[in-house]
């Protein structure tokens, strides 16, 4: 009888704890921001949508600078566009506001404990670590790797136009083409000639697989119980389970993981046996870097195997996907916009002068830094970044706002375990600091001196009074490998080819990572246009 009582009592106490929160005041109730859709899941679906792109920017117009978001069972989240309590979150406070637990947890199991699949001090030395990899002279090093991969893109794409302008997937190209530079500068390692039609590298396939498997609403689901799943037995036990999962989700996704961690076993291995004989010229590429650094770093710097792979996993997923839809963008852009890309066009072919364009005057040049700068500030790759609240705080605000309940907040009392949503495209829109037309894509607002209103803001981004690549120990620590890469394609792509919309529509979704498909019910990633070559209108190719 005391048993049963007993096993009664746990399992009523864990559903107190989940619906507790619909019958408690919270600190963040006079927070404004929009009613709850649903007692189960409040705004979250709202929020999460593939089309979210209305709430989103609702939010950042409607409900002031920091807007309360009704979450799963009546627990409150926060979603920050204003300027000071995004320096707290990001840069001031850091140890107090960090990743979600269960978004590094998962991380971890899916790529490995690289560095956004790990928290604290392992955290801070793989940072260390990794911070002279990605310097400016490894990159001017790397560049000439990136116009090599951008020559065989060129010639990749030409073999497929024969007969004029032809219909192309230009976010398939750009993806290969991301992977691949990945692979020559990250890894000194080649995965797709771009030679063929599809890529059929296993490793090349699973990369492409990746995001679109880990991030659907079951993987999300399961990935939130991490924490507690790793926990059930040794890993042994806890593969048997994954094993026999009656889900072709969980097995493809599993599949993906598997050909992910061998692959990068395999390369890591190999590099290292060639830098213990002295066979491996260091400095060709970013592992080999780390690699050397590593093995010379003290034993307090040094860093575990399986944390080298995480990086080479991690690294992968980070530099393909952002990067890749992003230029895709840029070029959708353009076709909108073909004003601009003829001129873009002539500044490249002016500085090009039959040759590639050297580091410091690829980035030197004005209308297509604006063009790339521009497109980051309105299209962010990642719209959104979720923090946790690892202890209660005060969150600061710029300027205050006004409560539901009419009182004026100037500082927002944050109990430990909120949520907080980073709003990177709302902080990037934000009217008060970039104008009236900051919806608009206008790359000519970077040729001139920018808001005196922005200038005060003083945002804390890494990048150019935008929060695209967030800031402090959590910023993008390769996005001047992503600058450079995106500089050296468009460049190469923008001398050979001209670009234009073609009848296939093109819609952008809400995701980890946005991408682009060809209705609102796909869900495969892909951007069709129509591609000519330039030396068809009387011009000369330059590749």
């Amino acid at each position: 009888m005391l048993a049963y009582l007993l096993v009664v009592g746990g399992f009523l106490w864990a559903i107190w704890q989940l619906v507790r929160p619909l019958f408690e005041r919270s600190p963040l109730d006079i927070v404004p921001g929009p009613p709850s859709k649903s007692i189960v899941s409040g705004n979250l679906e709202q929020l999460f949508d593939r089309d979210a792109w209305g709430f989103h920017d609702e939010l950042g117009q409607n409900y002031g600078s920091v807007v309360k978001i009704h979450a799963v069972l009546g627990r409150k989240w926060l979603y920050v566009l204003d300027p000071t309590a995004l320096r707290s979150i990001v840069l001031k406070e850091q140890g107090t506001y960090d990743q979600i637990p269960w978004l590094i947890e998962s991380t971890r199991l899916l790529l490995g404990a690289g560095i956004l699949g790990v928290l604290g001090e392992a955290h801070k030395r793989q940072r260390k670590m990794l911070t002279p990899v990605f310097s400016e002279n490894n990159l001017r090093n790397l560049t000439p790797v990136f116009y090599e991969v951008a020559d065989r893109l060129v010639n990749g794409i030409s073999r497929r136009i024969t007969g004029g302008a032809t219909d192309l997937d230009m976010l398939d190209w750009m993806g290969r083409a991301a992977l691949e530079i990945f692979g020559q500068a990250g890894l000194g390692y080649s995965f797709d000639p771009l030679t063929s039609d599809d890529a059929s590298d296993a490793y090349t396939l699973a990369a492409k697989n990746y995001l679109p498997l880990s991030f659907t609403p079951l993987m999300v689901a399961m990935r939130q119980t991490s924490p507690t799943l790793t926990k059930l037995g040794p890993t042994w036990f806890r593969r048997w389970m994954v094993d026999h999962l009656p889900s072709k989700q969980v097995q493809d996704l599993k599949h993906v993981v598997d050909v992910l961690y061998d692959t990068s076993t395999q390369i890591i291995e190999d590099k290292k046996a060639a830098l213990e004989k002295g066979e491996l010229d260091v400095g060709k590429d970013i592992i080999s870097i780390l690699l050397k650094a590593n093995m010379t770093a003290t034993a307090e710097d040094r860093l575990p195997d399986e944390q080298i792979k995480g990086q080479m996993n991690i690294m992968l997923f980070a530099a393909t996907d952002t990067t890749s839809h992003v230029m895709a963008q840029v070029i959708q852009l353009l076709c909108e916009r073909p004003d601009i890309q003829e001129k873009v066009r002539l500044e490249i072919l002016a500085a090009r002068n039959g040759q590639d364009i050297a580091y410091d005057q690829l980035h030197a040049l004005p209308l297509l830094d604006a063009v790339c700068k521009e497109t980051l500030r309105l299209h962010p790759p990642t719209p959104i970044v979720l923090r946790e609240a690892f202890q209660d705080a005060a969150l600061p605000l710029a300027e205050p706002i006004i409560g539901s309940d009419g009182t004026v907040i100037d500082s927002i009392p944050v109990p430990k375990g909120t949520n907080l949503l980073v709003g990177v495209r709302a902080c990037n829109r934000n009217k008060a600091l970039w104008g009236e037309d900051a919806e608009e894509w206008k790359p000519e607002r970077w040729l001139k001196p920018l808001p005196k209103a922005l200038e005060n803001a003083n945002i804390p981004g890494v990048y150019s009074n935008m929060m695209t690549f967030v800031s402090g120990n959590r910023s993008c620590i390769g996005f001047k490998f992503a600058q450079i890469e995106m500089k050296v394609i468009l460049s190469t792509l923008l001398a050979n080819f001209t670009f234009e919309l073609c009848d296939k529509p093109i819609v952008w979704n809400v995701s980890a990572i946005t991408f682009p498909s060809v209705s609102k019910e796909s869900e495969k990633p892909e951007m069709w246009l129509k591609v000519g070559r330039y030396r068809d209108q009387g011009n000369n190719s330059l590749v």
